[in-house]
């Protein structure tokens, strides 16, 4: 973690160990939500597959290593135990899920939107999605209307509705629901290996061509830890090539860039304010273009 580390201007420096003992305790809670999330989202089709169990002992693995939580060891050594039989599994889980609902009570809007995303990624977790756990989905979203001022969400209800309207789940269907959850939350551990929670979500409509990223005279906006190094170094690339860097993101701002990880300090799971506010400047027909870290790599590299 390092030593304190200090800005310019005596500010606390993005990242430093000071600032993460600031944002300890609402770290601690964003991520107990979404475990807590994530575990009722598994539980949502009222059974446990046994796709589920890589996802289930990746996610939980994470949250030890957040949390030090006793229940997510006690479940990895579970889920070795209990390869073949899910039943267990899921009676596991429930117990898990009852006691921390009990200890554990949403306070507040950003609660209720950490919890929303864990229970968007478990039940995403195997890249499938039952008819029971669209109910759910929908029962959940209409008892927090707040989250529905994301389109992203917006588009995940009506993709969830009209799945839904003939009292089945397609394939296709399956796979458009999953999709705008990875929106939310990013691709599944089954398709990566990784945990959900400390990724970012994937960027609708972001650039994939790094030949369509102009640095002269351009605004760039950073956000999340980046592989490329300290958020001083990339801003030091981008001007080097030209472009101009800011802290805050507004209409005149030209990209939004968004790093492969979480800022462990994001409002949200997966998103902070940057990306909430390019999102809404977007929706009204304004607002950055929104670059991935690796798209924007090669473009500094190129």
């Amino acid at each position: 973690m390092g030593g304190i580390s200090k800005g310019i201007g005596n500010e606390l420096e993005h990242g430093s160990a000071a600032l993460g003992r600031i944002h300890n305790c609402s770290n601690n809670r964003k991520a107990m939500a979404y475990w807590l999330g994530f575990l009722k989202g598994v539980l949502a089709s009222k059974h446990v597959e046994t796709a589920e169990f890589s996802p289930l002992k990746v996610e939980a693995e994470n949250f030890l290593a957040l949390l030090k939580d006793d229940d997510a060891k006690e479940l990895i050594e579970d889920l070795a135990i209990w390869q073949n039989e899910p039943r267990e599994i899921f009676a596991i889980v429930q117990d898990i899920v009852d006691i921390r609902s009990r200890e554990f009570q949403l306070e507040s809007e950003n609660d209720e939107i950490n919890e929303m995303y864990g229970f968007c990624a478990g039940i995403a977790c195997d890249n499938h999605i039952s008819l029971e756990e669209v109910e759910t989905l929908l029962r959940r979203l209409d008892s927090y209307p707040r989250i529905q001022r994301d389109s992203r969400v917006r588009n995940l209800k009506s993709a969830a509705q009209n799945a839904i309207a003939d009292g089945q789940i397609t394939p296709e269907e399956s796979d458009d629901i999953c999709e705008w959850i990875a929106h939310l939350v990013g691709d599944s551990a089954s398709d990566t290996g990784l945990p959900t929670f400390g990724n970012t979500g994937v960027l609708q409509g972001a650039l994939d061509d790094f030949r369509q990223i102009a640095f002269d005279g351009q605004m760039f906006v950073l956000t999340g830890k980046f592989t490329l190094g300290p958020r001083k170094v990339v801003s030091g690339m981008i001007e080097e090539r030209g472009g101009l860097t800011k802290k805050t993101v507004c209409k005149n701002t030209s990209y939004l860039a968004v790093a492969a990880e979480a800022s462990r300090d994001w409002r949200h799971s997966h998103e902070g304010l940057k990306i909430m506010r390019a999102i809404e400047l977007r929706d009204a027909g304004q607002g950055p273009k929104l670059i991935h870290e690796y798209t924007l790599a090669q473009a500094l590299t190129a």
